[in-house]
């Protein structure tokens, strides 16, 4: 297997277009981690002031200089024709004909060329990760015969033909994820068994146990914030150890109930399991007496108590859901719900958690095909 410089197999083509003031232009860009080409609105060429744009042509391997570091590397087909790029693209042609820009192009957004472009790419992240065309034309890539190129290019085309329809309709249906259904649930399963609908405040208490910087944390185990909170659900997706917290806290015990009143719209309220410490962004409601907690819980996850949550904050820029407004909220009587409501509950809810863990794992299988068929097309070629 031959390894070759890039500099000696491709060459840059620069087509510098003299800007017409009154002419409308169409601008490319290049999408990190292999996307592909993206085309921007169309712009008057005055518009463009003293920007160096250049022509791009099918055929084109193009690299974003700021991004190549993440894969922003690209084939220009037949509907970039006529399109220009700024200066930021470095646009390559093969020098020969044993040359394939498809299969540079898929080498190039594999984990094996995405590493060598990072290191290519010095500097610490974005704007300051430049892409030379010095430095990339010094990477060596393993350049087997133009049949073994055309062969590897077919593969991952078909490959990405079959993945990429999947891709786009699990990104449609996911606008939608199935926890999202949650609130409606419960509101139905709750309205099926009590109309009365009562204060919030009635059912817990307000509990201000403030942890300062420096302060013992006490029994706390860990510190459980609003980004450890799934939304709708309830249920906590992480933690974080202590040691290295800035700012005041407030400490939770098993039983009490977190609720995310910073943006209350992600709803992200959580039956505490453990003694802990969460964010001053975070109510914790200690029930009252008689108040099951999980119960509880659900009649604040409710779309009714969202839906007047977000009645009561949308005119904020950054909603914050004060204290006496939550207490004023209208919520069923978490006492007049019962064991029976409540596992009715549980069941929903969980059915809900496997429809979201197995769209999850869809997304995540669609995913993962085309960068394991990358890295498999160019895992024997080293």
């Amino acid at each position: 297997m031959r390894r070759v410089r890039v500099g000696d197999i491709i060459e840059l083509h620069r087509r510098q277009v003299d800007v017409d003031p009154a002419a409308t232009y169409e601008e490319i860009g290049v999408r990190s981690f292999g996307h592909g080409i993206f085309h921007k609105e169309p712009i008057r060429g005055i518009d463009l002031g003293n920007k160096r744009v250049f022509e791009i042509h099918p055929g084109d391997l193009v690299l974003s200089n700021v991004f190549a570091w993440e894969g922003a590397v690209a084939l220009a087909g037949k509907s970039e024709r006529g399109r220009i790029g700024s200066h930021r693209f470095m646009t390559y042609r093969p020098r020969d004909k044993e040359v394939s820009n498809a299969y540079l192009r898929y080498f190039f957004i594999s984990d094996m060329g995405v590493e060598r472009l990072g290191i290519a790419s010095p500097g610490s992240a974005g704007r300051n990760r430049t892409l030379a065309v010095s430095r990339f034309e010094e990477i060596e890539v393993p350049l087997p015969s133009m049949d073994e190129q055309r062969r590897i290019s077919c593969h991952l085309d078909r490959v990405f033909s079959i993945t990429r329809p999947l891709k786009d309709q699990v990104s449609v249906r996911d606008k939608v994820p199935a926890r999202a259904l949650l609130p409606s649930l419960v509101d139905t399963v709750i309205e099926s068994t009590t109309p009365r609908r009562v204060e919030a405040g009635s059912f817990y208490s307000v509990v201000s146990d403030v942890v300062h910087p420096g302060d013992p944390y006490g029994d706390a185990e860990c510190f459980v914030g609003l980004q450890h909170i799934e939304s709708h659900t309830g249920r906590r997706i992480g933690s974080l150890p202590l040691g290295d917290e800035t700012g005041r806290k407030f400490r939770f015990r098993p039983g009490d109930v977190t609720f995310g009143y910073l943006a209350p719209y992600l709803n992200k309220v959580w039956v505490a399991d453990c003694v802990g410490l969460c964010s001053v962004d975070q109510y914790v409601l200690r029930p009252s007496e008689g108040v099951d907690a999980e119960l509880l819980a659900y009649v604040l996850r409710s779309a009714s108590t969202l839906a007047q949550s977000e009645g009561l904050t949308h005119n904020l820029v950054l909603p914050r859901l004060r204290s006496k407004l939550l207490a004023g909220i209208l919520v069923a009587d978490p006492r007049s719900l019962g064991e029976e409501t409540k596992e009715r509950l549980n069941r929903v809810t969980e059915r809900v958690l496997r429809l979201s863990d197995l769209e999850k794992r869809r997304t995540d299988l669609c995913s993962s095909v085309m960068p394991s068929a990358l890295n498999r097309a160019f895992a024997g070629l080293e």
